[in-house]
């Protein structure tokens, strides 16, 4: 690509960097892989052609839906074919969760009774380590055991057992309501940088850390900012008007205000 077509896309690229890079800890942290992303991401790029190709009063087609997506035909084709309630693909799964699928589906690793069986870690053909092979490709079996391990996918007992407990890692109600609670936001952006008329966005956030003694004393302080925060919201919508005919300039205002609740080994003792 030649430098001047470049440089256009250079802010961007190092501002989605950082937030790819966050987003990607924090999903990472409790086993949320690329693959499942990765197609998420092209289901809304193939979405979001389509709303422009409406937008714009043509038909959004196959083809033109490729072309400005950088998907192939065929992916477009596949995307909008898709059955979009059915559960992702073994492919869009982490590597640990596809061995634990594996260890759950194949009969080899399976007693009598159709339950996975515990593991040693290196017998032949029917141990961990051979499980591991036929179900992550070139990621060590020691690897991928701390990794499973971590996650809670599975236990090794005193001798040296493997057994299956689950096979998706336990996703915290905290990151759930993490991704939520930008969500909103996001659309925001969204919308106010689809807009023609807008001349810029701008946005300032501040990080402010404060200490209580008690659960109660930090929970009437989040009531307290969400309160401030209404009373804020009412005060802006006094600044211009709610009548569109008698005002012809938008100004389009998003506040938020995220707050998170302390746990005991976590909070930090006032000394």
């Amino acid at each position: 690509m030649p430098k001047r077509h470049a440089s256009r896309y250079s802010h961007i690229d190092d501002q989605l960097a950082q937030i790819l890079s966050s987003l990607a800890h924090l999903l990472l942290r409790h086993g949320y892989g690329h693959g499942r992303l990765a197609r998420l991401a092209k289901i809304a790029f193939v979405d979001a052609a389509r709303r422009i190709g409406a937008e714009l009063n043509t038909k959004a087609n196959i083809a033109r839906i490729a072309a400005l997506t950088g998907l192939t035909r065929v992916e477009v084709s596949r995307i909008l074919k898709a059955d979009r309630s059915l559960s992702f693909e073994d492919s869009h799964l982490n590597r640990a969760s596809r061995v634990a699928v594996g260890w759950q589906t194949d009969k080899t690793y399976l007693d009598k009774k159709d339950r996975p069986r515990a593991l040693n870690f290196s017998t032949p053909q029917v141990g961990f380590e051979a499980l591991v092979r036929r179900y992550s490709g070139d990621i060590p079996a020691r690897a991928m055991l701390s990794e499973m391990m971590r996650l809670g996918l599975v236990t090794r007992s005193s001798a040296g057992m493997i057994s299956l407990i689950r096979n998706t890692p336990a996703l915290p109600p905290s990151t759930v309501s993490t991704i939520g609670a930008i969500t909103p936001w996001v659309n925001f952006v969204s919308d106010a940088g689809s807009s023609t008329n807008a001349t810029g966005m701008v946005s300032k956030a501040h990080q402010i850390k404060i200490y209580f003694d008690s659960i109660s004393e930090a929970m009437a302080a989040v009531r307290e900012l969400d309160l401030r925060q209404r009373t804020f919201v009412a005060g802006i919508q006094q600044l211009g008007t709610r009548n569109k005919p008698r005002g012809s300039h938008e100004v389009t205002v998003s506040v938020a205000v995220a707050t998170t609740r302390p746990s005991r080994s976590t909070r930090k003792k006032r000394k």
